[in-house]
């Protein structure tokens, strides 16, 4: 019988960021979060930071519900650590995706974003013997997402 690798002493690296954004963002399996994140988990993310795994779902939903076609490719992962120390990565993403939910912005613009760049840094240690993401920073194009969500007349495009 193999090891979970959720339980073993060597993180597959590569294995949990493919499979907990394939399965997140892609299947839309949100609760999936659970399973991924500590329960105190820290997003460090544009617009503020996103903390606790509950807090982390409704960001998520959120998300998804205004743009719930998002395509989110894995462009390049790069990652140094050990299982000691924990394992501190950073993934390289696009998203494409139309906003046909309401944000923030407001309703549903019908626009689609292409190809939104972004990075995600993470430390993943192990939490009660399970490899969890402890601490997240995002950065992507921000603007490019606002512009999806606001009508073209909006001021934002001017920049």
């Amino acid at each position: 019988m193999t090891e979970d690798w959720r339980t073993a002493d060597e993180l597959d690296v590569m294995r949990m960021i493919e499979q907990s954004t394939h399965e997140i963002w892609d299947e839309k399996l949100v609760g999936k979060i659970y399973d991924y994140y500590a329960d105190d988990v820290v997003v460090h993310a544009a617009g503020g930071d996103v903390e606790g795994s509950e807090a982390l779902v409704e960001d998520t939903l959120a998300r998804l519900h205004a743009f719930p076609e998002t395509e989110m490719n894995i462009e390049k992962v790069i990652w140094e650590g050990n299982p000691d120390d924990g394992y501190y990565t950073s993934m390289v993403r696009t998203i494409t995706a139309k906003n046909t939910g309401a944000t923030d912005y407001g309703p549903a613009t019908e626009k689609t974003m292409e190809d939104n760049l972004g990075i995600a840094n993470c430390l993943i240690q192990k939490v009660d013997g399970e490899w969890k993401y402890v601490e997240e920073w995002i950065v992507y194009d921000k603007i490019g997402y606002i512009q999806a969500c606001t009508p073209d007349d909006d001021p934002i495009h001017n920049y």
